[in-house]
């Protein structure tokens, strides 16, 4: 099962969410000490490897996907999925929190998976060409730092011999 952890954006240690419903508001879970914002601001609810909040406030909490886009009010009572990445606050630009997916038990990704799901994608053959030789050699030269085998010599010999002749007679 994945869990989520709560990071402040201005800096703190992340908050690790239980299972279960979380109450959040002004108080030691969070080190909210302001009184515009409530004792029971909001609920998150972490079940099943989802995460939603619900303002239970009439000081609304505020959603934003990124920290480009502006704050934008949470109707009361009514619930709001949060995903990894997303980030909520108690005030508006005030006591930001990023949700962060932490590993399940067994340590797995939460999108793994994806990679069981993709196909096998097909891998063309090796082309049938031969490597490029070393600069400077002609085919069948034996390259100066391999030693040359009597073999390879006399398949150069034959290669480069002036009596060689491709039509007889």
């Amino acid at each position: 099962m994945s869990g989520f952890d709560l990071v402040p954006v201005d800096g703190g240690d992340p908050i690790h969410l239980p299972p279960g419903e979380t109450v959040l508001g002004r108080g030691p879970l969070l080190g909210v000490s302001d009184k515009r914002v409530s004792r029971h601001h909001g609920l998150l609810e972490n079940l099943d490897g989802q995460l939603r909040l619900k303002p239970t406030h009439l000081n609304p909490c505020f959603f934003q996907s990124s920290p480009a886009d502006d704050p934008r009010p949470l109707q009361k009572d009514s619930w709001c999925p949060l995903h990894h990445g997303d980030l909520f606050s108690l005030l508006p630009g005030q006591f930001v929190y990023k949700v962060v997916a932490v590993g399940g038990e067994d340590g797995t990704p939460r999108n793994s998976q994806m990679f069981e799901e993709e196909e096998e994608l097909p891998v063309s053959p090796k082309p049938e060409v031969d490597p490029p030789s070393p600069a400077g050699l002609d085919r069948g030269q034996t390259p100066p730092h391999e030693e040359a085998t009597p073999a390879a010599v006399s398949k150069q010999e034959e290669a480069d011999s002036p009596d060689r002749t491709l039509n007889k007679v």
